[in-house]
């Protein structure tokens, strides 16, 4: 990128999807700061988003398949909640347009559905996977298991078939120290919950890229901040997720931190199509509700996330995405802005 330091680039995206704005930080009053923080240190220093976005350009070429893991089924319905299949479409998307690569989504069968519905709202091509590398912007699905030795088994298969440079979890529930997944509420859910903290352990083991993405610390990948969660977040011994990712993005919203790394991508690789904007932001809250999914918070089928309107989603996107057009638009204004002070 020309004359934008993509370093500052990754500071705003990091600050504006941690504002204290959300339901956890509000009305949960939830550390997340602290919690971004450590996950930025254990990172090396920097932005997290330019982080995750730097090792996903350095690793992740045309052709090349990622795994998107998300999907949180909520207890009692059976469907999955409005975020994270939303912001794991939208960095889909980044991959596709920014580096050709292949997205493949990873969650329940009863999940994919809703997978599918925000992929293609994104502007993605749903493919069977025999034929998901005929045409661009193709993008394919496959359930997981539940039962923790047929994922286990899946899991090798998977990565030995598709061989992924990496993988990305979005609000993906992670097991906690007693090998169970839980709710933030504190309760069980590993009976409907497919068991991909096995295949994040096998594609560690690999030396595969691993990403997390989450907002309370119950998230697949962020082992990273277990000791904090289980110190500050209430219930945290019970539900803090063990597993770790190499990298830990920790949001407010985890589909904002989706939006903020593959804002960065976009910026990293010069593509500002490769990130969307707040109109079709809301176009995928639609779909995704549309497709059964939940506002958490609402308990309700409304176009929420994690109890914040649509419209405030789309304010989000907005900002980052003039994060994206600064880096590509106003290089050489800049400079002339600046030479013009000498005069």
């Amino acid at each position: 990128m020309s004359g934008i330091s993509i370093e500052r680039i990754g500071e705003a995206a990091d600050h504006l999807i941690t504002a204290p704005m959300s339901n956890w930080t509000i009305l949960k009053g939830i550390p997340l700061l602290q919690l971004y923080a450590t996950a930025r240190q254990k990172a090396g220093g920097g932005p997290l988003t330019l982080a995750a976005a730097s090792q996903l350009k350095a690793r992740v070429g045309a052709g090349d398949t990622v795994l998107m893991v998300s999907g949180f089924i909520m207890r009692d319905y059976g469907l999955p909640e409005t975020d994270g299949p939303i912001g794991a479409a939208v960095l889909a998307r980044a991959l596709a347009l920014g580096l050709g690569a292949i997205p493949v989504g990873v969650s329940e069968a009863s999940v994919v559905p809703c997978m599918r519905a925000c992929f293609a709202a994104a502007g993605l091509i749903p493919a069977a996977m025999e034929e998901m590398r005929s045409g661009r912007n193709r993008c394919a699905f496959t359930d997981f298991p539940v039962d923790r030795q047929a994922a286990e088994q899946a899991a090798i298969a998977l990565l030995d078939d598709l061989q992924p440079k990496a993988l990305v979890a979005v609000e993906r529930p992670g097991a906690g120290r007693d090998g169970h997944y839980h709710g933030g509420g504190g309760f069980e859910i590993s009976g409907f919950t497919a068991h991909t903290d096995a295949l994040f352990a096998e594609a560690r083991r690999r030396g595969i890229l691993t990403i997390g993405v989450g907002d309370l610390g119950n998230e697949l990948g962020m082992g990273v901040v277990a000791e904090d969660v289980r110190a500050q977040v209430p219930l945290g011994e019970i539900i803090a997720a063990e597993q770790p990712a190499d990298i830990a993005v920790v949001a407010n919203i985890s589909n904002w931190g989706a939006y903020g790394v593959a804002a960065v991508l976009a910026a990293l690789v010069g593509n500002d199509a490769a990130f969307h904007d707040g109109v079709e932001e809301l176009r995928l809250i639609e779909a995704c509700v549309n497709a059964g999914a939940i506002d958490p918070v609402g308990g309700m089928l409304r176009l929420y996330v994690d109890g914040t309107d649509a419209r405030t989603n789309a304010a989000m996107v907005d900002l980052l995405r003039s994060l994206v057009v600064l880096s590509q638009r106003e290089g050489a204004n800049m400079a002339g802005y600046q030479s013009s002070w000498k005069k």
